[in-house]
């Protein structure tokens, strides 16, 4: 299977002790940070130091990826200009708003890749919604171009959009429904769902209600700040010993009876229909996760 994305984890991009703790921890991917953990007098340094990462120390067990700053600030356009031509596993774009500024990303890219000697589309993006107008706006800028790979969720900014104040526990009514949003249009346009970060490193139950919420909703993955958090995702993410159980008797089952050209066939007194089988097989893809 591709990649999981189950834990995407931010480092500032200017801290040399942080970059290297990160790259060594279990996160599927590693995300150098330039825009809200860098200090507006420490962008151009962190730039280069991003760049050397990703040529001298980019890991072989997981992705790496750079979050630029947003395509409305004064950095954005030279952050890709640099980064892009280093080729990370992904760029993270935050803020986006409108179809428009993707694709106005979509082609600065384009350019550079071919500038550069890129094959086009090469690069992957996910794109980061963190405003009232990005999550009404998720669907057209899922489909705007087809390097992009998934939407995530940026819930600090969004919130602050939004003009309230983030639960830390339970059902977060006030991101239920950009959430909800997200998901589903990431899914109609066939890519991944990237939850935001839990920010509290010392709240462990706080941060796997939460996970266990996204998961509910249909989120492939969550934004993370510290590698303590890694094993903690991860574990919510996997299938319990029962579903993996469960998961093989249904696979079996109806393997068998589409054999027998039949699709009456009940489990452990559950109907097993077609999508219960792909569900079924979804399970047993992550439990090998």
């Amino acid at each position: 299977m591709a990649n999981p994305m189950r834990t995407l984890l931010w480092v500032p991009g200017n801290i040399p002790e942080k970059i290297a703790e990160a790259l060594e921890c279990k996160a599927d991917c590693v995300v150098l940070d330039l825009e809200d953990t860098v200090p507006v007098a420490k962008k151009s340094e962190a730039r280069e130091m991003v760049v050397r990462t990703i040529c001298d120390a980019r890991p072989k067990d997981k992705l790496i990826g750079v979050r630029v700053n947003s395509w409305q600030s004064p950095f954005g356009v030279d952050d890709l200009r640099a980064v892009v031509r280093v080729r990370p596993d992904i760029v993270r774009l935050p803020k986006c708003g409108t179809l428009e500024e993707m694709q106005q990303v979509d082609r600065l890219i384009g350019t550079i890749e071919k500038e550069a000697g890129i094959p086009e589309g090469a690069t992957r993006v996910i794109v980061s919604l963190e405003s009232a107008l990005g999550i009404i706006n998720a669907f057209p800028i899922a489909k705007a171009t087809g390097r992009l790979i998934a939407l995530a969720i940026g819930v600090e900014d969004y919130t602050t959009d939004m003009k309230t104040v983030r639960s830390t526990r339970g059902l977060e009514l006030e991101l239920l429904y950009a959430r909800s949003h997200l998901v589903t249009a990431a899914r109609a346009a066939g890519i991944k769902a990237i939850d935001g970060a839990f920010l509290d490193i010392s709240d462990e139950e706080g941060l796997i209600a939460e996970t266990q919420l996204i998961k509910q909703l249909g989120f492939d993955g969550k934004s993370i700040t510290h590698p303590n958090q890694v094993a903690i995702v991860h574990k919510v993410f996997a299938p319990s010993d029962e579903e993996v159980a469960f998961a093989k008797k249904v696979v079996k089952a109806f393997i068998q009876a589409e054999k027998d050209g039949s699709f009456y066939v009940f489990v452990d007194n559950k109907l097993v229909d077609p999508p219960v089988y792909a569900k079924a097989q979804r399970i047993l893809e992550l439990s090998q996760t």
